[in-house]
């Protein structure tokens, strides 16, 4: 097969390194048969929307004219080569499919002629650069090769996803293209001319525009995008325009992730992980002075906008905001605002803004014991990322009543929240915490964990805010929770699952993120919560129990004996018996905190290598994974997955401030232009 963009003689479905057009030397990579693929690398990037390149040459979803929950599936042919008498649809080719967000590149081979093509498609999407990601085009470079004896005369027909709304439309841009846009129809067509062995490329560019939109609350809002173009045509050109620069910059910064010292399926996966920007998120513009939001907009990442559509929902955000915060703090702090603007007069941070797109119906007392903490934890996040005394100034006071709303969450006096499942006898949902159809009751090893974690962080803001009454307030509160905890938790070997005194019951199961606590903590630079040597025992335990209990990743549950533990309540998607992605990459990297980075790195190559390989579905990361199978169980594009990109802080065993600081990963992706930089 032709080597175009990049080299397909290689084996399928396994790591291995490709020469690939752009990149200096080759770099890790797995290639897809693409009839076997589980999804396409989505076209799209920060609030533009999106559309899939599915493995079998064929457009599968599209959500850029506004079909955002669900996004609609098209399963359309958008290239058919023509030659002769013969059409030749790309879906009836043999494709090679290397996939690298936001760049798709295939190769094919037709049989019924002659004819290889080689196609390279991407949308900008640069680190750093939220304007440039912001941009609604996709863009195309095709190189097609006649491998025959005789010369051959081609035509291509582009037909790419079509607007079925009259407020959406789209353009096609490119040298020699003829392009048609009627009523009925958007459509391209270019043609060549190929002697034996030869071949000929050709660019284009493909813009969409459909700037206003109402949610899932029947709320008009107007995307980011619409202040900067006022046409699909002018964002087509535009984006024709700068072909070659926005390719350069997407190239580059994927560059320095395959140089670092990471193995390659971890490289891999960062790179990969970042398609949930272009399947989930929304930005909206500020249009009009009585919008609370600021004129950066207001930038939102939803669960999962075909899996569970939910617009930021707190628990996942914990896990899944780390590219905005890394790469876009600016935004970031949109999205924190927004919490704070929705907080209740008792300090309650709310859960969500809304369900499926909503973006002004907050919901609360849903999952309450977790999400005001979490929302203080992400705070100091932001600062951490920032340096900016004067944004964590802002948001302080909102940060201090969330941590007193927690306060009345502790139902014994024992300084720790409780949990409060709000299930009826027998049901398993709500379960009121991440886990979320798997009911605790009492003090839970990760809802109390995350507490106390809360409170360091809490007391770190008051120390930076010079608020010592506020800080020795939670001081008070950490060590009596410190104290709790222990005693109602701690078995000698790790920390039950949790304890109610109250009602004379508890549950011994082993949780394979059990040490939560630390996970926060380390993230934020911190010195853990609980004793170093119990971490070190329940790490050998989790180890022993969680890890032997399956070949991906975690069990979430095992019994103290090392059997899954089987609630029997919630078949087969029980969160007990099965693998959440995001919390085993949580549990991984407090081993890799504590020195144990092998075994950190075995947890985490295993789950991906479930998604990667096993599903090839690098670009529909599921959230729960069967323990015994690694097969996909449920939440298609999930949120919570991204806290990928907190594993090399892990490895480095840095918090934010230190691991963004200087010229390490982050600094280097967010500031290299090109290839030659």
């Amino acid at each position: 097969m032709m080597n175009w963009p990049f080299d397909a003689d290689v084996p399928k479905h396994e790591w291995t390194k490709i020469a690939a057009s752009g990149f200096a030397g080759a770099v890790p990579a797995c290639v897809y048969d693409g009839a076997r693929l589980d999804g396409g690398v989505p076209l799209g990037a920060l609030g533009t929307g999106y559309f899939t390149l599915e493995g079998n040459g064929r457009i599968g979803r599209c959500s850029i004219y506004n079909d955002i929950v669900p996004p609609r599936h098209d399963a359309t042919e958008w290239l058919t080569l023509r030659v002769g008498n013969a059409s030749l649809p790309l879906s009836t080719a043999r494709i090679a499919y290397w996939g690298h967000y936001p760049v798709a590149d295939l190769v094919a081979r037709f049989d019924e002629k002659p004819l290889d093509i080689g196609i390279r498609a991407f949308s900008p999407f640069v680190p750093g650069d939220r304007a440039a990601s912001n941009t609604p085009a996709a863009l195309f470079e095709l190189e097609i090769r006649n491998r025959g004896t005789e010369p051959l005369e081609c035509e291509l027909a582009i037909v790419p996803p079509q607007p079925k709304k009259d407020d959406a439309t789209g353009a096609l841009a490119g040298e020699g293209l003829a392009a048609y846009s009627g009523k009925d129809a958007l459509r391209g067509t270019v043609g060549c001319q190929l002697a034996p062995g030869a071949s000929s490329r050709i660019r284009f560019s493909f813009g969409w525009y459909a700037p206003c939109w109402r949610d899932s609350g029947s709320e008009a809002h107007v995307h980011r995008y619409a202040q900067r173009y006022d046409s699909a045509q002018t964002v087509a050109e535009d984006a024709l325009g700068r072909f070659d620069e926005l390719l350069a910059r997407v190239l580059a910064w994927q560059q320095q992730v395959y140089d670092s010292d990471h193995p390659d399926w971890l490289c891999d996966w960062l790179v990969q992980s970042l398609y949930s920007l272009a399947k989930n998120t929304i930005w909206i513009a500020r249009t009009r002075s009585d919008e609370w939001w600021g004129e950066d907009g207001w930038f939102t990442h939803n669960e999962s906008h075909t899996g569970c559509p939910i617009t930021e929902t707190m628990v996942c955000r914990m896990h899944g905001h780390f590219p905005a915060l890394l790469f876009f703090p600016e935004l970031e702090a949109t999205t924190l605002d927004a919490f704070r603007h929705f907080q209740i007069e008792d300090g309650e941070v709310p859960f969500t803004y809304g369900r499926e797109t909503s973006m002004r119906d907050p919901r609360y007392h849903c999952q309450h014991p977790l999400n005001s903490g979490q929302y203080a934890q992400m705070v100091y996040r932001l600062f951490l990322r920032t340096g900016d005394k004067d944004r964590l100034a802002y948001f302080y006071p909102s940060v201090k009543r969330a941590i007193q709303y927690q306060y009345t969450l502790d139902d014994d006096g024992d300084g720790l929240v409780n949990d409060q499942a709000h299930v009826r006898p027998g049901e398993c949902w709500p379960a009121n915490q991440f886990y979320d159809i798997w009911p605790w009751w009492g003090t839970s090893a990760y809802v109390a964990g995350t507490w106390l974690a809360t409170l360091s962080i809490g007391k770190a803001m008051a120390k930076l805010m010079a608020d010592e009454a506020f800080g020795a307030e939670m001081n008070d509160w950490l060590e009596r929770g410190k104290k709790a905890y222990q005693e109602k938790l701690w078995t000698g070997q790790y920390y039950r699952l949790w304890h109610d005194p109250a009602n004379s019951r508890s549950c011994d199961v082993s949780l394979g993120n059990q040490l939560m606590a630390e996970w926060c903590a380390s993230i934020a630079g911190l010195p853990g919560v609980l004793p170093e040597e119990q971490v070190k025992t329940a790490l050998g335990t989790i180890k022993r129990l969680n890890m032997h209990a399956t070949a991906y990743g975690l069990v979430n549950g095992v019994t103290p004996d090392g059997a899954p533990y089987d609630t029997g309540l919630c078949l087969p998607g029980d969160h007990a018996t099965h693998t959440f992605v995001g919390e085993s990459l949580c549990a991984a990297m407090t081993y890799m905190y504590r020195g144990h980075q092998e075994t950190g790195l075995e947890i985490a190559r295993r789950l991906y290598e479930a998604i990667a390989l096993k599903s090839a579905s690098p670009w529909n990361q599921r959230c729960l994974l069967n323990g015994k199978t690694g097969l996909p169980l449920w939440g298609d594009d999930y949120y919570s997955n991204l806290v990928v990109w907190a594993v090399p802080m892990a490895l480095a065993r840095q918090g934010i401030q230190a691991f963004t600081k200087g010229e390490g990963l982050v600094t280097r992706m967010m500031t290299i232009r090109g290839p030659r930089e």
